[in-house]
């Protein structure tokens, strides 16, 4: 089971992939969308393991935790929405542009990193 730091470090490695992206060329705005998803997935599972020592093991079940742990409630609908938007690329085949990844993905991450960073130590091990 994965600790907070390395979900942290995996949380740091997909928002720097996704960020590697120049959105003005790429033919990968699927990747970059999914990218900021899993980063900020990473970002709850490390608070989740950090406050409950649990490692969702599926999107179902992180996605209860979400709704009902009162520390994660305050970022629902932005995780919910990052959800969906990874989706959408994945399995719909929804065109992402420059201005849509800038209007509906983006805010949604920093959101919740915002909300998650100031909740996890950034290193448990000595």
């Amino acid at each position: 089971m994965p600790k907070q730091d390395e979900h942290l470090a995996r949380a740091k490695q997909n928002l720097a992939f996704a960020q590697s992206f120049d959105l003005n060329q790429t033919n990968y705005k699927d990747w970059v969308v999914t990218a900021y998803f899993y980063a900020a997935l990473h970002l709850v599972d490390a608070l989740l393991y950090f406050r409950d020592h649990v490692d969702p093991p599926n999107h179902e079940i992180r996605g209860t935790f979400v709704r009902e742990k009162s520390y994660l409630r305050d970022i629902r609908f932005d995780y919910k929405e990052l959800k969906d938007r990874s989706e959408d690329a994945r399995y719909m085949l929804l065109p992402f542009t420059k201005s849509k990844i800038e209007s509906d993905v983006i805010p949604h991450y920093r959101k919740i990193e915002a909300h998650i960073l100031p909740l996890v130590p950034k290193s448990t091990s000595k």
